[in-house]
């Protein structure tokens, strides 16, 4: 008779027994349940004869490595667990030269495929890639997937694997939805640089442009949105997207030197941020070509190579400061967390980490950040160069109306009419008359200068100019009326005769009326204003020596036919109106 504690001793040892013996046979060579281990080894070897040895494979710590002369092994226990039917290896997006999959069955049997390019199928929400998993013949529940890979240019493509459910490529999610407004965002800076670069001719706004062109490039890209309208092969995304980042340094760099205000930078800090564009195409160009024995570290090396650049922003950026730039603070606000993102990612690149932090949705949202501060700096500049241009043209428009106007009337001077004069003869311009105020000198000496010079504004608004009529004070008490129109004399005329009483209403308690005497040239053909001048300051003086206030008239019966030749005669009809 056995006592009923024996029979629970037995039963527990055979229980444990039967549990050894179906345990999974990776688990009892060392592979911990759940776990993912890495190894480099000979590209010859395979899979399923490198999982017998466990103590060649790291399951801890910084472990993920590549190397140019050896394949990289990722091992993924699959123990308490199975895999969906449409399960698919998923992984951070990244060339590589060859990849096989081998699945492991617990029966000990293999299965291998090696994965082409045309088996990849890109994220429309993520860096991520996935491939189709090989399937056991046998039936056997899978141990262990390894993935075998050669040439990997991210060591990020080893330590993102993971297993997963394919996704419904149909569904439209509310990440794409965020990932589309974000890069439609992106346009509106786009249309915004170029119209600010048509108003201003300012290369900070192309360069502005580019950068926002570069950053929507790599959204669109290192989301994987732009995978949802365009197929793309690995090798064209990986290249876009270095790309991307490499003209975004570049057009930083310039836009950065251009944009602020004068004096804010020292000579060697422009010419560092010159030298930037040789640096980001060299290091950009080596990460995409590197093999062998420079693979290995090609990564690393191409994360490390933003710091210097880095440095150099935030040292440009606080001299500027120090100088008391206005536009900088915007530069400052807007790269401040791709900065700070940036250099995480290169840390944990370098090893600060167990492995490379992706942090794309950081990325995302720091690119857009940066986008939208920098074209409101960019906008504020605008501005501020547009206000200095303007007060500017206003200062011009003031300094060359003190040139060619008289500052006591208003009116053209001599200067700035003879500037004007061809253009106003091609412009059916054609009759001129001088005149000149009648014993004027009187008034200065018994009334005074001041007087005078009321007398003179006065002129001034009874001569009338508008657009038929240009009125021009020649100097002293002479005025010269330049007038469009077949009734030109007759207009000239009327503004003569007006002269007494304005001066009458403007400037009262004279002892007398103060009359004007004219020479007036009508139907003139183009001359030369000298020409001209001299025709109508003769009959001027006609009609002083007639008896003052009177117009002495010339009309012409023909034209020549250009500017500075003689008049066609015979001239006809001299008349005296007073």
């Amino acid at each position: 008779m056995m006592f009923p504690g024996a029979r629970h001793f037995l039963i527990s040892i055979a229980g444990a027994i039967l549990a050894l013996l179906a345990a999974p046979t990776a688990s009892a060579a060392g592979f911990a349940p759940g776990s993912l281990c890495t190894t480099l080894a000979p590209e010859s070897e395979s899979a399923a004869a490198l999982v017998r040895d466990s103590d060649r494979w790291q399951c801890n710590g910084a472990r993920w490595r590549i190397d140019g002369n050896a394949a990289s092994f990722v091992r993924i226990d699959m123990t308490g667990r199975a895999p969906a039917a449409d399960a698919t290896l998923n992984t951070r997006l990244t060339r590589f030269g060859a990849l096989w999959i081998t699945a492991i069955g617990t029966d000990g049997s293999t299965v291998t495929r090696e994965i082409a390019h045309d088996d990849l199928r890109f994220a429309s929400t993520s860096w991520t890639m996935r491939m189709p998993l090989p399937r056991l013949e046998s039936g056997a529940p899978v141990q262990a997937y390894v993935v075998k890979v050669i040439d990997a240019r991210h060591k990020g493509l080893l330590s993102d694997v993971e297993i997963a459910a394919a996704p419904d490529e149909r569904a439209v999610g509310n990440d794409e939805l965020l990932l589309a407004a974000i890069c439609g965002l992106m346009l509106m800076p786009l249309a915004l640089n170029f119209a600010i670069y048509r108003v201003l001719r300012q290369p900070f706004a192309l360069w502005h442009a580019l950068g926002v062109f570069a950053m929507l490039m790599q959204t669109a890209v290192g989301s994987g949105i732009v995978n949802r309208f365009v197929s793309l092969s690995l090798t064209q995304i990986c290249l876009l997207s270095s790309l991307s980042w490499s003209l975004t340094i570049i057009a930083a760099s310039r836009f950065f030197d251009d944009l602020l205000e004068p004096g804010m930078l020292g000579k060697r800090q422009k010419q560092m941020l010159v030298a930037a564009v040789p640096w980001v195409l060299f290091w950009s160009a080596y990460y995409n070509l590197a093999g062998g024995p420079l693979l290995s570290s090609a990564a690393s090396i191409y994360y490390a190579s933003f710091l210097p650049f880095m440095i150099l922003l935030g040292w440009t950026m606080t001299t500027a400061a120090m100088r008391g730039s206005r536009t900088v603070w915007f530069q400052i606000v807007g790269w401040a967390p791709l900065i700070t993102m940036g250099v995480v990612r290169i840390g944990s690149m370098l090893g600060a980490t167990d492995t490379p932090m992706g942090l794309m949705s950081a990325q995302h949202f720091s690119v857009a950040f940066e986008v939208l501060v920098t074209t409101l700096g960019a906008a504020d500049r605008f501005m501020a160069i547009k206000d200095q241009r303007d007060r500017a043209l206003t200062q011009a428009r003031v300094l060359e109306s003190l040139a060619e106007r008289d500052p006591l009337t208003g009116l053209y001077n001599r200067r700035g009419f003879e500037e004007r004069y061809t253009r106003l003869v091609l412009d059916g311009f054609s009759t001129m008359a001088v005149l000149d105020l009648d014993h004027f000198k009187s008034i200065n000496d018994t009334r005074g200068h001041a007087t005078g010079d009321a007398v003179l504004r006065a002129v001034a608004l009874a001569l009338m100019p508008d657009e038929d009529t240009v009125v021009v004070r020649i100097g002293g008490e002479e005025f010269l009326l330049l007038l469009r129109g077949r009734n030109g004399a007759e207009r000239a005329e009327r503004r003569r005769q007006a002269i007494p009483a304005r001066i009458a209403a403007e400037v009262p308690l004279l002892d007398r009326p103060v009359t004007a005497s004219m020479g007036l040239v009508t139907g003139a053909p183009p001359m030369r204003f000298a020409d001209l001048y001299r025709k109508c300051d003769r009959l001027l003086y006609d009609a002083k020596a007639a008896g003052r206030n009177r117009t002495e008239m010339r009309t012409f019966s023909a034209a020549a036919p250009t500017i500075g030749l003689p008049p066609s005669e015979p001239e006809q009809n001299v008349v005296s109106l007073h």
